[in-house]
């Protein structure tokens, strides 16, 4: 009995995924026909469906809203992407700590593991602007996915990891819902279902009553995905997630910028220090950024800001 209720389970499971299938084909059709460049929203450039099955996802299985999504996000990177790279020099060889969010390696299965501190970011409120923040995450998001080693079909998808060091936050300053809400929109429309999770350490009380007043301003799938790691729980989270070397990594450098003041090298995290070096784990180091990978730039400061 068991054996033939797992028997039906499976095929209607095989059902739903052709139906699926059939509906990222036809995304894909109606894509063609309205002459979007579809390789616009492949991100990291990997040319396969996974993208369209991700715009699926988004927006619950809905073809025709997925293809809105598309055809803005084409439309946003046909406009956009030709003046990030010199955005992005200009910016940050000025001020090479504006936005500390970077990649420092990757978990167990490969993803790439996305970490941002506030306490080593030098943006002021004036200077987190919904431009700013989106050039920004794209540049990191568009690096970060091409590096991906999941073994994964292009229909289960490719994603990233999102460390938040929440040590710095100031939350009534800084967390502007209005900005949050236009950059989480637009986030959503270039990189949908793109973060596997969120996990954020070195909170208070203040953070998660934060949290509780700003979610409601993101979309529930998102949400739900966040997940505050309490600091009897870090060490097995990062045994359990992480490699030995970046799991490390992101030990000492939680309890480093929790240091009050936060250390000097802490803040300028583009730069090389020892022991601890704040730019990334020593993997991603070795293979990102001595080694200049063609396909991935890490982070701006690293590259324009000197030491």
């Amino acid at each position: 009995m068991a054996e033939a209720d797992a028997t039906a389970v499976a095929d209607i499971q095989e059902q739903i995924k052709g139906t699926q299938r059939a509906m990222v084909e036809g995304l894909v059709e109606e894509a063609k026909k309205l002459g979007l460049n579809s390789s616009l929203i492949q991100c990291g450039g990997t040319e396969t469906n996974e993208a369209f099955w991700r715009y699926l996802r988004q927006t619950d299985w809905n073809l025709e809203n997925s293809l809105e999504l598309i055809k803005a996000a084409c439309e946003w990177h046909e406009r956009n992407g030709s003046q990030l790279a010199s955005l992005l020099q200009e910016t940050f060889s000025k001020q090479p700590g504006l936005f500390s969010l970077r990649q420092i390696g990757h978990d167990k299965q490969g993803r790439p593991v996305l970490f941002v501190c506030f306490a080593q970011s030098s943006a002021t409120v004036a200077e987190h602007t919904v431009d700013s923040v989106i050039s920004f995450a794209q540049s990191v998001v568009e690096n970060a996915c091409r590096t991906n080693k999941q073994e994964a079909s292009g229909e289960e998808g490719k994603s990233c990891i999102l460390i938040v060091d929440c040590s710095g936050l100031q939350p009534k300053a800084v967390l502007k819902p209005t900005m949050l809400v236009k950059t989480h929109q637009t986030l959503t429309m270039l990189y949908p279902n793109t973060i596997e999770s969120i996990l954020l350490f070195n909170y208070n009380q203040e953070t998660r009553n934060t949290w509780k007043e700003l979610k409601g301003y993101i979309d529930e799938g998102l949400a739900s995905k966040v997940k505050f790691v309490a600091m009897q729980n870090v060490s097995p989270t990062l045994i359990t997630k992480f490699p030995a070397d970046v799991g490390q990594w992101l030990r000492e450098e939680i309890a480093a910028n929790k240091s009050k003041p936060v250390p000097e090298e802490q803040v300028h995290f583009w730069q090389t220090h020892s022991p601890h070096d704040p730019r990334a784990a020593p993997s991603y180091i070795a293979d990102y950024i001595d080694m200049k990978n063609a396909d991935h730039k890490p982070h701006p400061g690293i590259l324009y800001g000197g030491q």
